[in-house]
């Protein structure tokens, strides 16, 4: 893919673009909400797609017939589990062989995600793929979540690395603004399946092969 040769430093968002977490981690929620009373519905998910914002999740709890607070959903997350440490996960398709592509061409790799550093690194290695990645910057690491730019400002400096030496790969519109916001250039990755705006992204591709 020649958008990559260009750059030094390849920045991969987590869900959805290195392994398909999206629809599982809907489940999950879903899961959660139903025991205080709550479906969670397909323009919910779409909503929540690349963001972990409480706001969004205060709102879901407004609907359900008792009061819940946001410790009694987290508490109720934890007994039900997720994804990352109890779901199938595995990477994308072809994506394995693309990243030793890049690795070959000898580009510095990242992770730049709003789910916490735990469960990435979790995932990570139940994916045996934690040794490829220079960087690693996650929800936990960051005052502000996407759309605001600050975990790939967060990147770059870890990476020693400027703007136009960047590239992204982005799978949601939250992850896109982000990207674009701190001026580095997106791919959007199309592959998951996701119904979301990718028109501000440089380019689109929906396969690693």
């Amino acid at each position: 893919m020649k958008k990559f040769c260009e750059k030094k430093y390849v920045l991969f968002d987590f869900d959805g673009v290195i392994a398909d977490t999206e629809e599982s981690n809907g489940n999950y929620l879903g899961l959660a909400l139903k025991e205080f009373g709550v479906e969670l519905t397909q323009k919910d998910r779409d909503r929540l797609i690349g963001s972990h914002d409480s706001h969004i999740l205060l709102e879901l709890l407004e609907r359900s017939p008792e009061k819940i607070t946001m410790e009694q959903l987290l508490q109720k997350r934890k007994e039900i589990g997720n994804t990352y440490e109890n779901g199938c996960i595995k990477p994308m398709e072809g994506l394995l062989e693309f990243i030793a592509g890049l690795k070959k061409q000898g580009k510095k790799l990242a992770v730049v995600s709003s789910t916490s550093t735990r469960l990435i690194v979790v995932a990570l290695n139940r994916m045996k793929m934690l040794g490829l990645f220079d960087v690693l910057v996650c929800g936990d690491m960051c005052r502000n979540r996407k759309p605001d730019p600050e975990c790939y400002r967060k990147a770059m400096q870890y990476l020693e690395a400027k703007p136009e030496e960047c590239i992204a790969i982005e799978d949601s519109f939250i992850g896109i603004q982000a990207a674009k916001a701190a001026n580095i250039e997106v791919v959007a990755y199309t592959g998951a399946g996701e119904n979301q705006d990718v028109s501000q992204a440089d380019y689109v591709i929906s396969s690693y092969v």
